[in-house]
């Protein structure tokens, strides 16, 4: 059956309800998760907190929740790298003063960043000293060459990394996120940030049904996020709103319709809710 908001809200109303309640039994004065972040700003009808957001770009987001809400405590990233852009961009960083500062999105992604390894390396030293915490690179494919041929280049070159960045989209599968998060903080021994992730079922990428209910992505979401606050080196971690970067393309992708936090007037879904509870 295709999708669609009636069956979303119909499929997820008890999670709604149980959502509402956890939210009502916390009070008003429930502190905010300092982990718990957003790709992309809050839409101002969610009234969604978060610690922090970004916005795949070097400048804080010019809609969405009051500049003065905790949500839009604003991280940089620089997505991609063009050098006759270099000046600019770093006048702008060191204007900002930013205590934390993002590294190229997906390079290893021909669809984005899509940066040679060389290329990344080269101008990741000019980012020392702009930053109190420097952000690696979040590759698409967190295990795969990309990211240990930049990794190798930074040990043999002595850059500066002090965390390292996480993306994942996998089925509601708690267990093996987790798994594979542990792996890659094993292996370059740092601390973490999950500047995205969201349950994505991607043989629905065109059109397709997807596969999985909105009840098994929030059970996801509840299992991973609550691991993940207990992990001393996890630094933060984002979840990924939309299926896309405008409703046009959100609208022809049935990848991520199950993890979907706002609607299309920027209120919060049954799991925009459960994501505002934890």
């Amino acid at each position: 059956m295709p999708f669609s908001r009636r069956s979303f809200l119909r499929g997820a109303s008890a999670l709604l309800a149980t959502a509402a309640a956890s939210q009502a039994s916390a009070g008003a004065t429930r502190p905010l998760n300092r982990k718990k972040g957003l790709g992309g700003a809050a839409p101002l009808n969610s009234g969604l907190e978060t610690a922090w957001y970004y916005d795949w770009g070097i400048n804080p987001a010019t809609k969405g929740m009051p500049p003065t809400h905790p949500s839009m405590r604003f991280l940089p990233m620089v997505w991609g790298w063009n050098p006759e852009k270099t000046p600019a961009v770093l006048d702008n960083l060191r204007a900002q003063h930013p205590s934390i500062l993002l590294g190229f999105n997906e390079p290893d992604h021909r669809d984005q960043s899509n940066i040679p390894v060389k290329v990344a390396l080269d101008a990741w030293a000019q980012f020392e000293g702009i930053a109190t915490e420097l952000v690696s690179p979040a590759p698409a494919n967190a295990h795969g060459p990309w990211m240990q041929e930049f990794m190798n280049g930074v040990r043999q070159r002595k850059l500066r990394i002090d965390s390292i960045a996480f993306h994942s989209y996998p089925g509601p599968n708690p267990e093996g996120f987790l798994r594979s998060l542990h792996t890659f903080h094993q292996t370059y021994e740092r601390p973490v940030w999950v500047t995205e992730f969201a349950v994505a079922d991607w043989q629905a990428k065109h059109g397709g049904v997807n596969r999985y209910t909105v009840r098994q992505t929030a059970e996801f979401m509840k299992t991973v996020c609550s691991e993940m606050d207990k992990l001393p080196w996890v630094r933060g971690y984002a979840w990924f709103p939309v299926a896309g970067d405008s409703k046009e393309k959100a609208a022809g992708s049935h990848a991520l319709t199950t993890s979907l936090l706002f609607d299309a007037e920027g209120n919060l879904t049954p799991l925009g809710e459960i994501y505002n509870s934890l």
